[in-house]
């Protein structure tokens, strides 16, 4: 009797779990059966270095990707049964992963060549790195980030009608008109996103400290400007705008991106030092010149990243610690100045009423009180 108890118990509890695991995965279908295993919390492993490598695919999150409808071995095209062996290189993204054809090439469609042009950047990494290099971002860096990932719109009735007259399927149009929909309309992101997903980084002060000590110790370049370049934007002319709320203003990409191919050159960032950066000696007046339509040599002298520490500007430096003992004197004057103003006027018999506001009031030898 107890045994039969028991069996029943488990067999609730696993239909309760594939009920949960079916909910989770309404968004889309798991015909290859991926998730038996993978949509459970504690799918991992601890690697041979003592790395905890976790393999969960959580499926509500999985199900709003726009790889949602992209079948799993499509981009692991190295499992061919289930269970699967153990892998041994994951999934990158430059694999050529997808079921269908580039239309315009023929060949199977992948993100390769950004992911060659992103490589070639400043940002470069591998998928799985260890070191310094291991604090560069990585593709899901950002484009898992909401800041890049806007919720995609519902398209409207009247294009779906249209489109499944030879698609024939409302399902099949709708996920397809998403896709295709988010890429061709305008997708920039406002300033102060952009701002706030650079400083993710840039305003790290751990992740700076370990790259300017690694630096020194190995006597390689460094941008003059990185140690700063967070704190200095906020401190700029364009900061300050940009944190008002002004939106012509301009942010991180508006210089360090080229704008003759904006959507590629976003995934190349390259060092000030490098002839091809937009900001390097030979392109800063041209970059300038895209706002200030009047800029010269002499106008792109001007430091876009002015910082107060004494180690990037010894001028501003100073010019802040005079200014700040100017203000500190000041400021002392006048509560000194109003100290003695008081002590004078209670010498004289007048005292501060809170009566029809805060007043001074004395005492006048008629009885009428009246307001100094």
């Amino acid at each position: 009797m107890r045994g039969a108890w028991w069996k029943g118990l488990r067999l609730a509890l696993a239909m309760g779990a594939m009920a949960a695991g079916q909910a989770a995965t309404a968004g889309f279908v798991d015909d290859e059966g991926c998730l038996m295993c993978h949509k459970y919390p504690r799918m991992a492993r601890v690697t041979e270095e003592g790395v905890l490598r976790s393999y969960y695919v959580m499926p509500d999150v999985f199900s709003i990707t726009v790889h949602r409808n992209v079948p799993c071995r499509d981009c692991h095209t190295y499992i061919k049964e289930l269970p699967h062996r153990p892998v041994e290189e994951g999934v990158t993204c430059n694999t050529e992963c997808h079921s269908i054809k580039n239309p315009a090439t023929g060949k199977p469609f992948s993100h390769k060549a950004i992911y060659d042009a992103y490589i070639g950047s400043v940002h470069g990494r591998k998928k799985i790195e260890e070191g310094l290099d291991g604090d560069k971002p990585y593709c899901v860096t950002c484009h898992t980030n909401p800041v890049y990932n806007p919720k995609e719109e519902k398209p409207p009735g009247r294009i779906l009608d249209r489109c499944v007259l030879c698609h024939e399927d409302y399902d099949f149009v709708e996920q397809w008109y998403r896709h295709t929909s988010r890429r061709i309309k305008e997708v920039r992101r406002s300033s102060i996103e952009i701002v706030e997903l650079c400083s993710g980084c840039h305003a790290d002060e751990r992740l700076i400290e370990r790259h300017v000590r690694d630096a020194e110790e190995k006597e390689r370049p460094l941008g003059r400007k990185f140690p700063v370049a967070a704190k200095s934007y906020q401190e700029s002319f364009h900061g300050k705008l940009t944190r008002y709320g002004f939106t012509r203003t301009a942010n991180c990409l508006d210089c360090h991106a080229n704008h003759d191919n904006y959507y590629k050159s976003v995934h190349e960032i390259r060092p000030s030092r490098d002839p091809e950066s937009p900001v390097s000696a030979e392109n800063r007046v041209n970059t300038c010149r895209r706002c200030h339509t009047r800029a010269d040599e002499n106008y792109a002298r001007l430091d876009p990243h002015p910082s107060s520490e004494k180690e990037q500007n010894v001028f501003k430096h100073y010019v802040e610690v005079i200014y700040g003992l100017i203000g500190d004197v000041v400021i002392l004057g006048l509560v000194g100045l109003s100290f003695l103003e008081t002590l004078g006027r209670r010498r004289d018999g007048v005292v501060w009423r809170l009566k029809r506001g805060s007043s001074w009031w004395r005492k006048s030898k008629r009885n009428r009180d009246r307001i100094v």
